[in-house]
């Protein structure tokens, strides 16, 4: 299944508890027996708390497996454009900047991104 809009996504701050996110991916994955579909997540995160996000993933997968289901795991690293102040042309310019040097106008920041799929291999 790739379609992004079948994807619930869930992206993890800093503030984030881990238990609660947990708990959101599993009830995703593992829906009520009542509800036989079983929508992918994908968990994205900044690079400074990527290790909350593994740390989220490796839990869930556990807790998956320990209940007899299998789940296949993509794993990547994206770049996350961030705008920044633009450089004010009235401003006097740096030796750098008059030497033909250009303030860079975007900073790039990386985000890690997880997608988590229950197999067909797995319990239904």
């Amino acid at each position: 299944m790739s379609d992004d809009d079948k994807v619930e996504t869930i992206v993890i701050k800093a503030r984030s508890k881990v238990s609660k996110t947990v708990t959101k991916c599993l009830r995703i994955l593992n829906p009520d027996e009542l509800d036989s579909s079983h929508k992918p997540v994908k968990i994205i995160a900044d690079a400074k708390v990527a290790g909350k996000a593994i740390t989220i993933t490796e839990i869930v997968k556990r807790r998956l497996v320990e209940h007899g289901k299998a789940v296949d795991q993509t794993t990547g690293v994206q770049e996350k454009p961030l705008l920044t102040e633009e450089v004010d042309k009235d401003t006097p310019k740096t030796h750098l900047q008059g030497e033909g040097y250009e303030k860079p106008k975007k900073k790039v920041d990386a985000q890690l991104v997880i997608r988590l799929e229950r197999s067909v291999g797995g319990n239904v």
